[in-house]
């Protein structure tokens, strides 16, 4: 039998659509996003509580934000169809437009190991199969590594870089990938499908013992997998909507939606779109920063037929 677990309220400001919690290593604070709100912001959980420091608006929607190297440098964003370069006083420049022209948003995004930026988007139009997976290198090249995707959502890598898991909520999977640290993705395998019943799959964070955190939407409920797809932990959650996980030292931090709930779904959580946290007894790594150039270059057409 699984190990249940319930979280409780950690406050914070009430997102419409909380999501991609980030512990910044160079700094230790936990940033998250309120996409539709268009806001990053930037605190601490002590105790059973997150204490807000501060927020920066980024105009548009807000999607993940993965650190870079050094003291000050700032982050880089995937922000609707661009690529943004954000900086530590809330400025934005463009780097690249991967999605532009196309019925899409970035949603959600990760550094692997070796500092490769992974980021997913999905259909604005409620189409299936419009959604990409990029992979951006070390010398800021970017390749679509997956294609043909409904909603690209939860992304993280085990510790030796050599597997990932992946959510589609459109499909309803969580997925292992077999990965070439140099390359990318070489294999892929479905671990878990999830019951219409469960909640939807959302973000997803692989902790310190390589198990995998994977948020449901509308599940009231976020789940730990084992490599095998073996269901270990289920952590009950005062909202309807989960959306995306991340650790604190050993508390895990699930943010969520408080938009486009039932009536009776908004009286019995009445603090959705807060941050809720539970201490699970393991840790999970810091954000990976991107360490590659922020000189984007993206695929040509010979490229994509190849």
């Amino acid at each position: 039998m699984p190990r249940e677990l319930t979280a409780v309220c950690l406050g914070g400001p009430r997102a419409e659509l909380g999501e991609t919690p980030r512990v910044d290593s160079r700094t230790g604070k936990l940033l998250w996003t309120d996409i539709t709100g268009g806001l990053v912001h930037v605190g601490g959980v002590v105790g059973d509580s997150f204490e807000l420091e501060r927020t920066l608006a980024v105009e548009g929607m807000a999607g993940p934000v993965t650190p870079l190297p050094g003291e000050g440098a700032g982050w880089v964003m995937a922000r609707e169809s661009e690529l943004v370069h954000l900086a530590q006083d809330g400025t934005r420049s463009v780097l690249a437009e991967p999605e532009a022209n196309r019925p899409t948003a970035f949603n959600d995004g990760v550094a692997d190991t070796e500092g490769n930026l992974w980021v997913g988007s999905m259909s604005r139009n409620g189409a299936v199969g419009q959604g990409r997976l990029w992979r951006f290198d070390s010398s800021g090249h970017g390749t679509v590594a997956l294609g043909g995707i409904g909603i690209s959502n939860g992304l993280d890598f085990t510790a030796d870089g050599r597997s990932a898991y992946y959510v589609d909520t459109s499909a309803r999977t969580l997925r292992h990938f077999d990965i070439d640290p140099r390359t990318g993705i070489q294999g892929s395998t479905t671990l878990v499908s999830f019951a219409p019943e469960t909640g939807d799959p959302d973000g997803l964070v692989v902790d310190n013992d390589g198990c995998i955190w994977v948020a449901l939407w509308d599940g009231w409920a976020v789940h730990r997998y084992s490599p095998k797809g073996e269901l270990l932990d289920v952590v009950q959650v005062p909202a309807a909507r989960p959306t995306a996980v991340a650790l604190v030292g050993n508390q895990l931090v699930i943010t969520s939606c408080s938009g486009w709930l039932d009536e009776g779904w908004e009286q019995e959580s009445p603090d959705a779109g807060k941050l809720f946290g539970v201490n699970v007894a393991v840790s999970g790594p810091s954000a990976r920063p991107y360490r590659g150039s922020l000189k984007i270059s993206l695929q040509s057409d010979q490229e994509k037929k190849r």
